[in-house]
């Protein structure tokens, strides 16, 4: 009596929590000591309306060495996490090791990324593409005459000639003994696009240099790349970055293309409608 109980409680349980679901399917009569199977499905994932297809690619990290240096990393990593979004990664270290003799080490990166922009959906009439980068890295040096630096972090869409959107995080240098750790970010910036073939080009440059010392010393270094790219041998035994978490190192730029709900057919932004304030009501004359 009990288990008949138990599944009557059961049977109206499902009842109660999805009405609509079963009052669409025919009923039934479930004999009673029947055992119930609820089975839930995940609901299915929608495409987005817009999408980007990846197509040749020139990558190319050239390292610069001159005297006592060592150099790491010099990866350019291109991901598509999903079917509307580009992550493009370039991270890279240099550390020059100036002892008696003037020394240099650098690496220049550069990319160029072709890619087309699919309408999956075909009510789609315009869609935005948005460019943000950011650089998270170390720069250190330890005498007046030393100096580390990261410079061309930049990124751009080109259709042919012509530049559609364009962005820059700003340099940083040190010397005379600074460090610096850094996490600058620039962007989003958008721009209409429409479906069609387009090209990423994408540039990014580190440095470091040093005069020689008297004495022999740790050298300057500019550290944009994930352990182990710069052997830690080479870095002074007063690290004043030590523990630093170093996963996310180097100059990401994030490209992503959506539907346009913002503009106009026209490219401008939407203007808004004329707000209409209440007027206070008129106040009987006094006599």
């Amino acid at each position: 009596m009990i288990r008949i109980l138990k599944n009557k409680m059961i049977a109206l349980s499902a009842v109660a929590l999805s009405p609509l679901a079963l009052a669409a399917q025919e009923k039934t009569t479930v004999p009673a000591g029947t055992p119930i199977t609820i089975a839930v499905q995940p609901a299915a994932s929608t495409a987005p309306p817009v999408s980007i297809t990846l197509g040749p690619r020139h990558g190319h990290v050239t390292p610069v060495r001159q005297g006592c240096t060592h150099t790491g990393g010099g990866n350019i990593d291109v991901a598509q996490p999903s079917p509307d979004t580009i992550i493009v990664t370039m991270s890279g270290a240099a550390i020059a090791y100036g002892a008696l003799h003037n020394a240099s080490a650098g690496m220049n990166f550069d990319l160029e990324q072709c890619l087309e922009i699919n309408f999956d959906n075909p009510k789609l009439k315009k869609a935005k593409l948005t460019l943000e980068g950011r650089v998270i890295g170390l720069l250190r040096s330890h005498c007046k005459s030393d100096s580390a630096a990261y410079d061309q972090a930049c990124a751009g869409i080109v259709c042919g000639p012509t530049a559609l959107v364009h962005l820059c995080v700003p340099p940083h240098s040190v010397g005379g003994g600074e460090s610096l750790s850094v996490n600058d970010h620039d962007g989003p910036v958008s721009v209409p696009i429409t479906a069609g073939k387009y090209t990423l080009r994408q540039t990014f440059s580190i440095s470091a240099q040093a005069h020689g010392y008297i004495v022999p010393i740790k050298g300057p270094s500019a550290e944009f790349a994930p352990d182990p790219a710069l052997d830690p041998l080479w870095l002074p035994y007063k690290e004043p970055f030590h523990g630093a978490v170093k996963k996310d190192f180097g100059f990401q730029i994030i490209l992503k293309v959506a539907e346009d709900t913002d503009t106009n057919g026209n490219g401008d932004k939407k203007e808004e409608p004329p707000s209409r304030e209440k007027l206070p009501e008129p106040r009987p004359e006094s006599r």
